[in-house]
């Protein structure tokens, strides 16, 4: 008896291949576009006073307005939005490509963030104290950093 083994990998380089390109959406505060660029007297572009809520600093508390939202609303979002339904997927077989139904993750991304900020993130930020702040590094009272907000398909 042989413990030959035989193994055949027919197909395997097409398989790797059309896994090389698949696209994936970026969301959040992206590039230099004029998004990015403040109008108040702060010497911070959007994504630096966004970091500086998202992940805190020495002097700023951690108020995530990327991650939280996304971590708690995305799943069930995506799942009422219909992106699994048999149209759905027939859709994108039909059109040969991800790209399109990729770029729905990431608008529905960019709406719930923008969900989290009207809602004050769902209930669950401090209410604002802005007339004792000295600047304008603030998460919700200028807008600027809510509307900074985009996505982006790369792939």
């Amino acid at each position: 008896m042989s413990d030959a083994f035989e193994y055949n990998d027919k197909g395997l380089g097409k398989l790797i291949k059309a896994f090389e390109n698949i696209p994936y959406v970026k969301l959040g505060i992206l590039g230099d576009s004029g998004k990015n660029t403040r109008k108040d007297d702060v010497a911070l572009t959007n994504a630096e006073v966004g970091i500086k809520h998202e992940f805190g600093d020495g002097k700023m508390p951690m108020r995530s307005f990327l991650r939280m939202p996304i971590t708690e609303k995305f799943q069930a979002a995506l799942e009422q939005s219909g992106a699994f339904t048999k149209e759905t997927i027939d859709q994108v077989i039909k059109e040969k490509s991800l790209h399109a139904w990729i770029q729905k993750f990431g608008i529905l991304g960019e709406q719930i963030v923008l969900d989290a900020f009207q809602t004050g993130g769902f209930g669950q930020w401090r209410p604002s104290n802005m007339k004792y702040k000295k600047n304008q590094q603030t998460l919700v009272e200028t807008q600027q950093l809510r509307d900074s907000i985009t996505s982006e398909v790369i792939g």
